[in-house]
């Protein structure tokens, strides 16, 4: 096992994306040799480096969230994936979502290596993909019912799947538990000024514009950090001054900071894209690891999860009023906030913890690796 190369997959620049460096870190403590690659495409924009991971990037314009129009990125991006596995000759592929995968089974024929298919987001309701959509869905079905192992971030992603893939796993995307943290959560100590953050990728159906409206009919601190689409118009909102920050990119370092000092965390989710059905989203997660209250979007699998822990409040989305009700609960109720607080981090150690998520990803693995070697 301690001489078995292992390779991810992604179609992002990792600049940040903490489920595949969280993975992969893990995986180099075990002893794992471990290569990431990923797509570059705001080439206007430096990657930052990381001294913890081997990360090779393509360099090649896209646009995130644009759907059919990354078509010729995408195809690009994918050949350079299989040259790279050829190259690298990787024993196991850790390929994320439906872009990255197909090299991988392509590689396969060739290198008879395992493949690990973790989906962060299924394809077919997360992607512009248009009327080829019934298509991918079914593609992405038989991808499931060709590799090794699926990992997904829920249970509740097999109704979305429509089948139960032949070895799963269910892994959380939950933060580590990170160092000098846990003895400030569990005081449930909260920030005095009420400070509603959000930190994520800025697309349209995370209601980015109703935080910052709400913000604003509220009289509430806010802050952002991310990129994406709307990435323009927090930086005009920026501009104007008054009570809202926005940070642009940050290391997911910086954005658990931030998040620590948050009166709650934001979490919205437009409940008619049907991906949004069962996002169990790091935010939950990192919000329950910090002791901090989360507000989110009814009809979500986030919101079922919520309100059946009590461990933060739920609005329906596109409703500015109903959230900016939520935020001046927040502000008004701190012990409240610090009973919603308590209760989230009893359940991230109890259920959630990254050193129990390890463990799982560790034993596929493991089965994999004995795999290999008895072949």
């Amino acid at each position: 096992m301690r001489s078995i190369n292992v390779v991810f997959s992604r179609s992002n620049s990792i600049d940040p994306d903490p489920r595949v460096e969280k993975a992969a870190r893990y995986l180099q403590d075990e002893g794992y040799r471990c290569v990431v690659l990923g797509w570059h495409r705001l080439l206007s924009e430096k990657c930052r480096e990381n001294r913890h991971l081997n990360i090779k990037r393509l360099l090649f314009p896209g646009r995130f969230g644009g759907g059919i129009t990354n078509f010729a990125g995408l195809f690009v991006f994918n050949l350079w994936l299989f040259f790279n596995f050829l190259m690298i000759r990787p024993k196991i592929i850790h390929a994320f979502d439906l872009d990255t995968v197909l090299p991988a089974l392509a590689s396969q024929v060739l290198l008879k290596n395992k493949i690990v298919y973790d989906i962060a987001d299924w394809y077919a309701d997360s992607r512009k993909v248009g009327f080829i959509k019934p298509f991918v869905a079914k593609l992405e079905r038989w991808v499931c019912s060709k590799v090794d192992v699926v990992i997904l971030p829920h249970e509740d992603r097999l109704r979305q799947i429509g089948i139960q893939p032949r070895k799963f796993i269910v892994m959380y995307n939950v933060p580590e538990d990170v160092a000098g943290i846990e003895d400030s959560c569990n005081d449930g100590n909260l920030a005095f000024e009420p400070n509603y953050v959000y930190v994520g990728v800025l697309q349209p159906d995370r209601g980015i514009d109703q935080i910052i409206s709400a913000a604003h009919v509220v009289g509430a601190k806010l802050t952002i950090a991310g990129f994406g689409l709307l990435a323009d118009l927090c930086v005009s909102e920026n501009k104007k001054g008054g009570l809202m920050k926005y940070y642009g990119r940050i290391s997911y370092k910086e954005a658990l900071a931030l998040q620590r000092g948050a009166t709650a965390i934001m979490a919205l989710y437009d409940p008619t894209v049907p991906n949004n059905l069962f996002a169990a989203p790091n935010k939950l997660f990192e919000a329950m690891m910090l002791a901090r209250p989360i507000i989110t979007s009814a009809g979500t699998l986030a919101a079922e999860i919520v309100d059946r822990e009590g461990i933060g409040l739920i609005v329906p989305y596109g409703n500015v009023q109903r959230l900016g009700d939520a935020m001046r609960f927040l502000a008004s109720h701190p012990e409240e906030c610090k009973r919603m607080g308590r209760k989230g981090r009893q359940l991230y150690e109890q259920h959630y913890s990254f050193a129990r998520q390890s463990k799982i990803l560790q034993e596929a693995y493991r089965t994999l690796a004995d795999s290999i070697v008895s072949i």
